[in-house]
């Protein structure tokens, strides 16, 4: 067996100030970088979470062309909503929910003042099996819709407190069918809701599916169908055995389409991170330059006796390059360790936070993919090696005679 080894750990151990140093920052680089993900990757997930599980849902189903102008919230085209749908749509594997929405424009008046609304027509009975939170919260002094509701509604806040209406108060939504039949109905404002969306407050008026349908003469037709999938890691192939199975009458949009800004959002949160990790690296190799720079400068005299002793130059470079791995690896084992303490400690406890869908007081939890943890450690060691592959080179390039009348 190489003596070289075990002589490169106790190179190591001999100037413990030195080694102390760069083990230091090669720790606390690794250990910044985790943490630092950890948190990234806890408000990422935060991020999606608020779109799949309170607004969109994983996936959404939508006639052909229903995309092209969603912005003008087209009654037409639009899909039937019935038992034959909803088996095609279960019997994907991976999906685990379902639910049909109509998304539409009108008119809400309390008899004195009208202004625009839209409206939001939810199946109550299982849009929490595709959309586990509504994306708001009902204020005090309300309640949520329930399966048997019909002439009832949730108005937004800010809409609600134009018209003075607190629950209990009836208002009256007019709208036109797709052949532009007008409609009104009276309901009953059994609550307020509240999001971190402005316009959501300023307009949104949610309703029972039924009493939309009813109000736009769509009796049994929604405008787009909510999706839970198990994982969202299948995201994507559930995304196409969905369109396989449905046909070419139907586009499926994952929550990606459906939300392109929180996706850009999270790609420049990425790379800020990818910026933030290269600082510190950087930071983490410099440290190891310096020492390994001092090392050879330390041990000419030592360095100088090796050569004259017959031991060759590429081993005298592998020793220093040994002493690197050494350095790195100790460094950042201890740095994962402690990352992986402080994300846990992190993710167990929670850090406080307003909620990004409704406002309201959540927890943010750190999490801390472990491939991504093994990835930072070995990146610390192998640039440990690269960074004291200068140093390492020009002790094995020493002339023995020079080096041994150094002082």
């Amino acid at each position: 067996m190489s003596p070289f080894p075990r002589l490169a750990v106790r190179n190591v151990a001999r100037n413990r100030r030195r080694s102390l140093v760069t083990l230091a920052a090669v720790l606390l680089g690794v250990t910044a970088v985790l943490v630092t993900r950890g948190i990234t990757d806890g408000f990422l997930r935060l991020m999606v979470d608020d779109v799949v599980r309170g607004r969109t849902g994983a996936l959404q189903i939508h006639s052909v062309g229903y995309m092209a102008s969603v912005d003008a919230l087209p009654l037409e085209p639009n899909m039937a909503y019935d038992e034959a749908l909803l088996s095609r749509v279960r019997a994907v594997p991976g999906v685990t929910g379902v639910s049909g929405r109509l998304v539409f424009a009108g008119l809400v008046s309390n008899g004195v003042s009208q202004t625009t609304f839209i409206g939001r027509g939810l199946d109550v009975a299982h849009e929490r099996e595709a959309v586990p939170r509504f994306g708001f919260e009902v204020r005090t002094g309300g309640r949520v819709l329930a399966t048997p509701d019909y002439a009832h509604a949730l108005l937004g806040s800010e809409l609600a407190r134009s018209f003075q209406a607190e629950p209990s108060a009836r208002v009256t939504l007019a709208a036109s069918s797709p052949r532009g039949r007008a409609n009104s109905l009276d309901v009953s404002v059994e609550g307020l809701s509240e999001s971190s969306l402005p316009f959501e407050n300023k307009r949104v008026v949610t309703v029972p599916l039924k009493l939309a349908q009813d109000l736009l003469g769509m009796e049994g037709r929604v405008t787009e169908v909510a999706v839970a999938v198990e994982d969202l890691g299948d995201l994507d192939r559930v995304a196409e055995d969905l369109r396989a199975a449905l046909g070419p009458g139907y586009e499926v949009h994952t929550w990606q389409e459906l939300q392109p800004f929180v996706r850009d959002i999270i790609r420049r949160q990425k790379f800020v991170l990818a910026i933030i990790s290269t600082i510190l690296f950087v930071i983490i190799l410099t440290g190891i330059i310096n020492t390994m720079l001092m090392s050879v400068f330390e041990r000419v005299r030592e360095v100088g006796t090796m050569l004259a002793v017959g031991v060759r130059r590429h081993q005298v470079l592998g020793l220093f390059l040994l002493e690197a791995v050494v350095l790195g690896l100790v460094g950042a084992l201890a740095g994962m360790g402690l990352g992986s303490v402080i994300v846990g400690v992190l993710g167990v406890r929670g850090i406080p936070m307003e909620n990004l869908g409704t406002g309201g007081p959540t927890l943010l939890r750190p999490e801390l993919d472990p491939s991504f943890a093994g990835l930072t450690c070995a990146v610390a060691v192998v640039g440990a090696v690269i960074a004291a592959a200068w140093p390492a080179w020009r002790a094995s390039r020493l002339n023995p005679v020079d080096a041994l009348r150094s002082n």
